[in-house]
């Protein structure tokens, strides 16, 4: 039983996206709406803090359990001295391991739920993954999006060094049928130049408010 704790203790690699979440920074309470930077949580998820640095996008039913098994931590450590020093498990629970150094005592039911969590967390986070090709058809700029709310995003133009778009567009973020939140796809219209880039996409979170970072595009030419 000691062999098998201690196994599931150092698992390596599982927390490795926990882990990253923590160099974020300071604790900030979790919420599903707001910009909160690159670790903000799509609609539906919110932050799990297991610990104050724990930026792991999980549903609000384990984000409370998370409390819960927080709570409840010191009447689940072991009073009999072991290997493991005063963190070890008394029998039923082993550490949760949600990031490296968690000891927290928990069912191997929710060791498994944490565990996957951190496996999805990239997919639940609001990181606004936008592509741009040449449509095939058209020969003007595709736009493509993930990792967004569902709902009106804005695609913008933007000429360098201004904050004011030169030209925008609205644009319905569909329900994904990939993974969590929306996705969308826009051809804006606009010819796909060969010349040298000189202006700048982005596209804007319906729900966060949040801005994708810069795609760099050229505008300098006329539709053939």
């Amino acid at each position: 039983m000691g062999a098998e704790r201690d196994r599931r203790a150092w698992v390596g690699g599982v927390a490795a996206i926990a882990a990253a979440s923590a160099l974020a920074g300071a604790s900030v309470p979790a919420s599903a709406a707001g910009d909160r930077g690159p670790l903000t949580c799509l609609d539906g998820y919110v932050w799990r803090q297991a610990t104050p640095r724990d930026h792991v996008c999980v549903t609000p039913a384990a984000r409370a359990q998370t409390a819960r098994d927080n709570a409840l931590a010191s009447s689940r450590r072991s009073t009999t001295p072991g290997t493991f020093g005063p963190d070890l498990c008394t029998p039923g629970y082993l550490w949760r391991e949600a990031l490296p150094g968690d000891r927290v005592c928990v069912t191997p039911a929710t060791w498994q739920q944490v565990h996957d969590d951190n496996l999805t967390a990239g997919a639940r986070r609001n990181a606004l993954r936008v592509k741009i090709a040449r449509d095939a058809a058209t020969g003007t700029y595709r736009v493509h999006a993930d990792g967004i709310n569902v709902g009106v995003a804005r695609v913008a133009v933007f000429s360098p060094g201004r904050t004011t778009p030169a030209r925008s567009w609205a644009v319905v973020a569909h329900r994904s049928a990939h993974g969590p939140g929306g996705e969308l796809s826009f051809d804006t219209r606009l010819p796909a130049c060969t010349t040298h880039p000189d202006a700048i996409l982005r596209v804007r979170d319906p729900s966060s408010l949040r801005w994708s970072s810069s795609r760099r595009i050229a505008t300098g030419c006329t539709r053939p």
